[in-house]
């Protein structure tokens, strides 16, 4: 089969490797769309550490082509997402419930071999039928990164209320993403962004409220949609120094900032204004059963159509090169490949 394989940073190429096989637990699946993630391109810039050579790539949808003895839960044929990060369900934290930060955790793309290929072995645990299989499934690349975003909003309060202010820092596709479902739910949404195109293009699939942050407007800007006041909630979709600082300049007294970006190594606070106001600073990693709503979530119409906007590239699987390019160039939201 064919493979999206990483070499060294900023090398890859399509090679023909052996197909999985698989264990009595286990299913084998043929990918038919994979997207392209942050994750991803820091493994491409060399910014992570993971064996080489490796096969890219964790958000996929596909269909079961092999199933092991032992599964029940889906059958040759059908179409399924797959959870790519494989919890032991047996550590100290998995068993508090904590699945999202397992001590023993396999990440598909990082420790071990991914998506981007032809055929991929899943746990049967860990794939997810699709519901009505013969509409377009191609929107359900966005349910790994929906789930990550639905776990970070779930660390909001359980409280949300119509009336809030929430300030999403970064307008890439996790970004775009957390917007178009957080305007869902009837909350004062505003998005944070500096790419004069991604600001174009997050205007055409329906975000009301943007701020181009290197204006000299932008504080009056953000004055002007929170009608004077602050953010009751921050997400930092992006997680360096800048948009920490921005998430602490603009969150009100008692707000919390959620941080689930991962690009920066160091951020200050100040020590007095995190006690005197009381602020709420937590972090946000991937997702602990967030995988049924995401698919839930994409059932409803009005959502799917915004959401699947999201894609703004595709490619194939020999055209990764190009793919992972264009993902680098960040002007653009999602980047997905057709296998």
């Amino acid at each position: 089969m064919r493979g999206c394989v990483f070499k060294e940073p900023y090398k890859i190429c399509i090679e023909e490797v052996p197909v999985p096989k698989i264990s009595e637990n286990e299913v084998l699946v043929n990918t038919k769309i994979a997207g392209i993630c942050g994750s991803d391109l820091e493994v491409y810039r060399g910014k992570r550490n993971v064996k080489r050579p490796i096969i890219m790539g964790h958000e996929a949808v596909g269909v079961v082509v092999e199933i092991g003895k032992n599964v029940k839960n889906v059958n040759c044929g059908d179409l399924v997402v797959i959870e790519p990060n494989i919890y032991c369900g047996m550590c100290r934290q998995c068993v508090k419930g904590r699945t999202d930060i397992c001590e023993n955790k396999v990440i598909y793309g990082i420790t071990r071999d991914g998506v981007f290929a032809e055929y991929v072995d899943v746990p049967s645990r860990f794939v997810w039928k699709i519901p009505n299989a013969t509409s377009s499934y191609e929107d359900y690349v966005l349910i790994e990164p929906m789930s990550c975003v639905l776990r970070a909003i779930r660390r909001f309060n359980k409280t949300l209320l119509p009336s809030d202010n929430v300030l999403v820092i970064g307008g890439g596709p996790l970004g775009a993403i957390a917007a178009i479902i957080l305007q869902h739910m009837n909350l004062n949404v505003v998005v944070q962004e500096v790419h004069p195109t991604r600001i174009e293009l997050l205007k055409k699939i329906g975000i009301e409220r943007l701020v181009d942050v290197s204006k000299d407007k932008a504080d009056d800007d953000m004055e002007k949609y929170f009608g004077g006041s602050k953010a009751d909630y921050v997400l930092d979709t992006v997680g360096n120094t800048d948009s920490f600082s921005q998430g602490l300049k603009w969150v009100g007294s008692s707000g919390k900032i959620v941080v689930m970006g991962l690009l920066g190594l160091k951020a200050e606070v100040e020590i007095l204004r995190l006690v005197r106001e009381t602020l709420n600073i937590e972090g946000s990693v991937i997702y602990t059963g967030d995988y049924i709503d995401a698919i839930n979530l994409m059932s409803n119409t009005s959502l799917r159509q915004k959401l699947r906007k999201i894609i703004t590239s595709k490619y194939k699987l020999e055209e990764c090169d190009c793919a992972f390019e264009t993902a680098m160039q960040g002007k653009g939201l999602k980047v997905v490949i057709e296998v």
